[in-house]
């Protein structure tokens, strides 16, 4: 009933209870409550609830009661910590299943009968609470749940949970005693703050409070210019240099283990982490070239990734890259399948280094130590941008990271489809899905710019908007230290007359010698072009596949004599195809 959550049998959470009912209960320092903040959000939530379940409670109040329990819910979500109030309303289940046997029988009895939104997710955490499950265990639950949910899902979930705890525990005795001291609090905010500022961040007056890195909003995308390209990529490294704000909500997401790429493991603590992370992104974005990708271009590239789909991605060269150091923006966002809007990409060659720690979040939550490349050739760090309400007043945010090495391929994309519904995501593969969508749809983006480096097959126009020297100047004082052109690059509507001009009239060895009399146009498509025809055999002969060979895209053109009429047997139109509405490609 609930894909997003991980498929556990009966067997294996049985084998997990029971190995956690022999070790000692959960620490005090285990908590994940670590602010002042998710305290008071906890302990406003654990007060509305019992004030709903409370058997003097009259049916005249309950609507009240309830519409101070949604107020708490939707302030936990607003300030963006369900994970912290979900795993301490666990620890207090928990806890009192240590302490009474009646409430572990009562756990495992409540488990059986949940059903609805979120059943599933309670049915696995009330059995964790039962057997005091490992910390790791219920962390990675709860993640899983809370990234990969809808917030109607996740609300009904936490209510319901609140709800429990109070009827399970009414008289609050095993709630743990940290939790009713200031000295529990692990976490000092103003401390925090005063190491940040030690590093040179300081807090954007004026910006709005409440952004978040991760969480996409309603925010409206406005068209990119060549004007406004400049001033995004001047404040977005104005962000990730100087704003403190940034800093904090990074340090967050660190704390959280929701990075996907992070130096988890820097020896100099959690500020230098998220500062060295911070100042690369500031680094790639501020020798990047720019770039804007018009709809015509943006469509032909989604159309490429949906007709490469279920083939294998060639090898990934660096070659292909139209700039080493880029960052584009779309005139159409991208729409994931998860609805979130990708608007742009950032990118640069990355080498990660031993002493900074990094880590690889893997889709299973559990973290890869990162290890440097062995022949010397730095990755592509892509940094996809997604619509949100930043925290710079920038109408987007970074999203995500994905990894681009020398040689890569993906495997065929529909594997990570659900075979029963096409347009799902198999279970648990939400997050990694949308990656590979990205990183082919990024992958079809820098092919497109730079075909023209290897193949005559010219699809493409552009225009570079230079910048006056004065402005050069003027930037380089910020720490820009690229040089401000902006490329704008469309899809050339004459390109597929051109191909057609360009194709010998002369038929080919090896073909048919059939003569057309009539005129049809031909749909876009691929084809694979060796790049050393004179080699291709002796490469073949030693290994099957060793040629690598390019996939180019072929506009849609009109085939057959010019004087021709056109056909009505092959169904096709007496005008272009592409003059027609096309209904949007599904991503």
């Amino acid at each position: 009933m609930y894909p997003h959550l991980p498929d556990l049998s009966n067997s294996e959470l049985l084998t997990n209870v029971a190995a956690a009912a022999k070790r000692t209960p959960v620490r005090g320092d285990e908590l994940l409550i670590l602010t002042e903040l998710q305290l008071r959000l906890y302990r406003e939530l654990h007060s509305a609830a019992g004030q709903l379940v409370r058997p003097s409670v009259s049916s005249e109040a309950v609507p009240a009661e309830l519409a101070r329990v949604q107020n708490a819910i939707n302030s936990i979500l607003g300030e963006d910590e369900e994970m912290a109030v979900f795993r301490q309303m666990y620890d207090h289940l928990a806890n009192a299943a240590l302490s009474e046997q009646r409430v572990a029988d009562q756990l495992l009895a409540l488990s059986s009968s949940q059903h609805g939104s979120g059943g599933s997710f309670l049915k696995r955490l009330l059995r964790f609470a039962a057997g005091d499950a490992y910390a790791s265990t219920v962390q990675t639950l709860v993640a899983d749940f809370v990234t990969s949910t809808e917030q109607e899902t996740v609300r009904a979930a936490m209510a319901q949970l609140a709800g429990l705890e109070w009827v399970l525990d009414p008289d609050d005795d095993h709630q743990r005693m940290i939790m009713d001291t200031s000295d529990g609090v692990v976490n000092n905010v103003d401390t925090e703050v005063g190491r940040f500022r030690e590093l040179g961040l300081r807090s954007e007056s004026g910006a709005p409070t409440g952004g978040s890195l991760t969480r996409s909003d309603t925010a409206i995308w406005d068209s990119p210019d060549r004007h406004r390209i400049r001033i995004w990529r001047r404040r977005y490294v104005e962000a990730h240099t100087q704003s403190l704000d940034w800093a904090l909500v990074k340090a967050k997401v660190y704390r959280r283990e929701r990075e996907r790429l992070a130096p988890y493991g820097h020896p100099d603590g959690l500020e230098a982490a998220v500062a060295t992370q911070l100042r690369q992104e500031a680094d790639r974005a501020s020798t990047a070239r720019l770039f804007q990708i018009d709809d015509s271009l943006g469509q032909m590239a989604l159309r490429r990734v949906v007709r490469r789909a279920e083939k294998t991605t060639t090898p990934f060269d660096p070659a292909h890259l139209p700039a080493s150091r880029g960052m584009l923006f779309l005139d159409t966002p991208l729409e994931l399948p998860t609805g979130r809007r990708i608007v742009g990409y950032v990118w640069g060659p990355w080498s990660p280094r031993s002493e900074e720690g990094w880590f690889l979040l893997r889709p299973d939550r559990t973290l890869e130590p990162v290890e440097p490349p062995h022949d010397d050739a730095p990755w592509t760090w892509v940094t996809p941008l997604t619509c949100d309400e930043s925290l710079l007043k920038l109408p987007f945010s970074p999203y995500d990271t994905l990894l681009a090495r020398a040689g890569e391929t993906l495997e065929p994309e529909t594997r990570l489809r659900d075979p029963d519904n096409p347009e799902r995501y198999q279970s648990g593969f939400a997050r990694q899905g949308c990656q590979e969508l990205m990183t082919r749809h990024v992958r079809a983006l820098w092919e497109l710019l730079t075909q023209h480096k290897r193949s005559t097959v010219r699809v493409l126009s552009h225009q570079v908007h230079q910048l006056k020297p004065g402005k050069r100047d003027a930037e380089r004082r910020r720490g820009i230290s690229d040089s401000g052109q902006v490329e704008n690059w469309w899809v050339d509507p004459d390109a597929g007359e051109r191909f057609r001009e360009q194709r010998p009239s002369q038929p080919r060895d090896g073909a048919s010698g059939h003569t057309l009399t009539v005129r049809y146009w031909r749909g876009e498509h691929e084809r694979q072009q060796c790049p050393n025809p004179h080699r291709h055999a002796a490469l073949e002969a030693v290994k099957s596949g060793s040629c690598p060979h390019y996939e180019i895209t072929i506009p849609e053109h009109p085939v057959g004599p010019a004087d021709a009429p056109w056909s009505d047997r092959l169904r096709r139109a007496r005008v272009r195809p592409s003059a027609k509405p096309q209904p949007a490609a599904d991503a």
